[in-house]
């Protein structure tokens, strides 16, 4: 009962809190809780939602009417997917445990065991494949909305989930990337009622995560998943990540405000990557991690009634996609050996691809990695002049009966660009204190590229339009800063020569905002291994120790620092001048406090401490 009421008051106290008011003792609870939990009153629904959503297009669904897995969707996984044979929780992942009955689809967790010392095992379907070359896959990309209708099951130390996961990069979908994953609902194994939805991405090579726990009623019952069919649903863009049960939203996450303190990164990154869907029991699931199974609980299973996937209405679902970003080809490349161009598209099963020019032939590009098929590379067929641009088309028809055209232009280049002129003038960044310099690019040219390293690493610079003339800006320059660097620009044929320059930053705009992390060393501060403060020891008994690296006490800058009680009451509210300061915190309670370091009106360091 003790649970009960704990969990209850802190989502009551989470859900009064403002979106912004993070980095507050509210972001305490939050961590104390492992994520936000929070309760939420749905409705059972009478049947399934129709097939047309409002606003979106349909691309994928599968409503499992045959009497066998889609090959062409679908692919089974295995223990040796992801090494030489794993073994979660005593779990290992089945290739024969998925199946299609009449109408729906079951992945069940069984008492059969396929590698040794593994006494169970769960199963999965998925999008993409790891091991079977065969296997087409195929990815969804934002903005985008996944829904899926399941019955669930409720027995500890077993789990169910779906979830969304990047595979590479939006340029090169199947590769190796960084971690970026949004879960749509993990089972949480115990209670009934309970499921929980995570979002994963990578901040400087570390991954990281932030997830909640929704607690479902229906009236004044508890919302049972394991008796009724429940859809959820998954919208994903830019900007925000939404979870949707039984059509209501249950979960919004704003990607512009900054994570709770708990969660080491100082910002979200947007969920940009190719992502698969995946389904899964057994171990690539939640469940109750802290509960051995019981063997009298197996068989359960996940049934599931459909999954689909739509696209926005006004966004393309099948564009096409230069793959060096680069609308230029050079009027050498005549032949499929002495070009390099690749241009391809998201591939959809069943969809029907018609690709067509006038000035460019192709073929198919081949990948050891397995990937979309609308992989081709190009070059220019004979006769075609240079000095001109030309259109590649495709057409697209989707199974469910939308149609999709595109079109990419390509400006053929008769050779490199000439050596830029030495014309840079600084431009400051919207409302921020910050620079960049900006070049009117020649004509024909595709982009620029600069280097303050003399030349050892190149960055790509933004193409805009200032004042009607196209310009390359490039760099995050602080006020007053004397920038030396080397600048070049490209086209299809390759790079210009070298142009060597220098610029002094002007003093920054009245009433322009300091931005956070930007060009600038604190964002060093949340590399573990590399922290420019430090609150020791933790635990404490007596003195609390916080120190601060020389460079953030430098140009005179005031740092405040507040401590913070577990009922958000300020214990301490001072100004921090010192390298090294000493806080006597012998005399407070034991329990778990929180530190905060505020310069610029900027948090720049967050943490907490347990005082025995």
């Amino acid at each position: 009962m003790r649970t009960r009421i704990i969990f209850l008051f802190s989502a009551f106290w989470l859900n009064s809190a403002p979106l912004l008011a993070q980095f507050t003792p509210w972001d305490i609870i939050y961590c104390l809780n492992g994520g936000e939990n929070k309760s939420v009153g749905i409705s059972k629904l009478a049947g399934p939602n129709p097939l047309e959503k409002p606003g979106w297009n349909l691309i994928f669904n599968d409503e499992f009417r045959s009497d066998s897995l889609n090959p062409d969707k679908w692919n089974r996984s295995s223990p040796w997917d992801d090494g030489n044979g794993s073994c979660s929780r005593g779990f290992a992942t089945n290739p024969i445990n998925p199946a299609v009955e009449p109408e729906i689809a079951r992945i069940s967790n069984t008492l059969v065991s396929i590698i040794p010392d593994c006494p169970y095992s769960g199963g999965e379907i998925k999008t993409m494949s790891v091991a079977d070359t065969a296997f087409r896959s195929f990815y969804f990309y934002a903005p985008g909305y996944l829904e899926t209708r399941v019955k669930l099951f409720n027995k500890a130390g077993q789990g169910a989930a779906c979830w969304l996961w990047g595979v590479g990069t939006p340029e090169n979908p199947g590769t190796p990337g960084a971690w970026n994953e949004i879960d749509l609902f993990e089972l949480n194994g115990v209670n009934s009622n309970i499921f929980n939805g995570a979002y994963h991405w990578t901040h400087n090579g570390t991954h990281v995560s932030q997830s909640h726990s929704i607690y479902l009623t229906d009236s004044a019952q508890l919302y049972d998943l394991s008796s009724n069919w429940t859809t959820f649903g998954l919208e994903w863009d830019t900007a925000s990540i939404k979870w949707y049960v039984n059509n209501l939203l249950v979960k919004e996450l704003d990607l512009h405000v900054i994570p709770p303190y708990c969660v080491s990164a100082p910002q979200y990154n947007q969920p940009l990557a190719p992502f698969c869907i995946r389904l899964s029991t057994g171990p690539n699931t939640v469940g109750n991690q802290s509960v051995v199974p019981d063997p009298a609980n197996f068989p359960q299973s996940m049934l599931i009634d459909y999954v689909r996937a739509y696209k926005k209405k006004g966004e393309k679902v099948t564009p096409v996609i230069i793959q060096d970003n680069l609308c230029q080809m050079c009027a050498t490349d005549t032949s499929f050996a002495s070009s390099a161009k690749i241009i391809r598209s998201p591939y959809y099963p069943g969809a029907t691809y018609i690709w067509d020019s006038p000035a460019f032939a192709m073929a198919a590009e081949q990948s050891p990695i397995p990937q979309p098929p609308e992989k081709f590379r190009l070059w220019i067929k004979q006769g075609t002049q240079p000095g001109q641009s030309y259109p590649v088309y495709l057409q697209v028809l989707f199974p469910e009966g939308y149609t999709e055209s595109d079109t990419a232009w390509l400006y053929i280049a008769q050779g490199p660009p000439l050596l830029p002129p030495d014309e840079f003038l600084p431009v400051p960044i919207d409302s921020l204190c910050y620079f960049s310099l900006s070049a009117h690019l020649q004509p024909n040219v595709a982009g620029g590229e600069f280097s303050t390293d003399n030349g050892l690493s190149w960055t790509r610079g933004t193409i805009r339009d200032l004042l009607g003339i196209r310009s390359c800006l490039f760099g995050n320059f602080k006020p007053g800063e004397v920038v030396q660097f080397v600048y070049r620009e490209l086209n299809g044929c390759g790079y210009s020569p070298l142009r060597y320059s220098s610029r002094t930053i002007p003093q920054p705009s009245p009433g322009c905002t300091w931005p956070f992390a930007i060009d600038d060393s604190l964002q060093q501060h949340y590399n573990p291994k590399n922290p420019l403060v430090s609150c020791s020891p933790n635990p404490v008994t007596e003195n609390l120790i916080v120190k601060l690296d020389p460079s953030l006490l430098a140009d005179k800058n005031i740092i405040q620092l507040v401590m913070y009680d577990i009922h958000s009451r300020s214990l301490l509210d001072l100004p921090v001048s010192e390298s090294v300061n000493q806080f006597k915190v012998g005399h407070l309670p034991h329990g778990l406090y929180c530190i905060v370091l505020i310069r610029n009106n900027r948090i720049i360091y967050k943490s907490t401490f347990l005082k025995n």
